[in-house]
């Protein structure tokens, strides 16, 4: 009796063990969140919710803002990343305050959230009203700062692919305008560095040729000035000696040796007797 009693628990047990079992599985399976970059920032379970979008709008800075509502608790934070498989940012989270860089987080069934299109999917080229789609939901326990808000991994993100809603985002023309804005000003920018560097050396150059013809100008002024000299003693031999080459005065002269002055006669100059005559290669020193 006590053994049929025995196979008879066994027998009704069973189904509800491997019932129990499977449930345990599966939520392990769908609140399992890892980390491709640190998994100990993550938790092991989360639980999902799904939002509701209620306005979308870009601001400033190219950025969608976008508001709605959703029944998860006041605090959990939002997450949002591309759906799109074969991106390298897959998983990554793309959702901050619209405040500062923190998380954007519920407010008694509301949030308000901005994504930056270049962190939601990374590519080379936009086209304008281009179409993002995004996997947007709550998740509770997230226990990460936003600034190491790591990646799901691709393999957890299949299972919340299956619970959580997926949103498209409209590339609109200001958000291609100011991405256009923001190339032109950096090639501009390229182009002022570039011809500041250029002017700079320019300028170099035109200062190192200034300073050579100056050199060339002053070396030119010296030996004119020495050629006049010259030309200036020789004329003075000329005029002193027009009527003769002897000092016919009733006094002795001072005869000067070419090429010097009164000032710089020393060991250059003779006193010359009256009646005598002038050397050769010297000049009279007028009185």
């Amino acid at each position: 009796m006590k053994q049929n009693s025995s196979r008879t628990m066994n027998h009704h047990s069973s189904p509800i063990i491997i019932f129990l079992l499977s449930i345990f599985v599966s939520f392990s399976a769908f609140n399992t969140v890892n980390s491709n970059v640190d998994a100990s920032t993550f938790l092991t379970k989360h639980k999902l919710y799904k939002v509701k979008i209620t306005s979308v709008k870009t601001d400033d800075k190219a950025k969608w803002i976008i508001k709605g509502t959703s029944k998860a608790p006041t605090g959990t934070k939002i997450y949002a990343t591309t759906a799109d498989k074969q991106n390298a940012n897959y998983g990554i989270n793309a959702a901050q305050s619209t405040k500062n860089k923190t998380w954007a987080t519920m407010n008694h069934g509301k949030f308000s959230l901005a994504i930056d299109p270049h962190v939601l999917k990374n590519a080379t080229n936009y086209q304008m009203n281009q179409h993002f789609k995004v996997y947007l939901f709550a998740v509770s326990k997230l226990k990460s700062s936003w600034a190491n808000s790591n990646a799901i991994a691709p393999s957890v993100m299949h299972d919340i692919a299956s619970k959580a809603s997926s949103k498209k985002l409209k590339y609109t023309k200001s958000q291609s305008t100011y991405y256009q804005n923001l190339a032109a000003e950096a090639s501009s920018k390229a182009v002022s560095a570039s011809i500041k560097s250029s002017s700079s050396i320019a300028a170099r150059e035109a200062a190192s040729r200034a300073s050579s013809e100056a050199l060339a100008s002053s070396q030119a002024a010296v030996a004119a000035a020495s050629s006049s000299a010259a030309t200036q003693s020789t004329a003075a031999v000329t005029d002193n000696n027009s009527g003769a080459n002897v000092n016919s005065t009733d006094h002795a002269k001072w005869a000067i040796q070419n090429g010097y002055t009164w000032a710089t006669r020393k060991g250059h100059s003779h006193i010359i007797a009256p009646g005598q005559p002038l050397p050769d290669g010297y000049y009279w020193q007028v009185p």
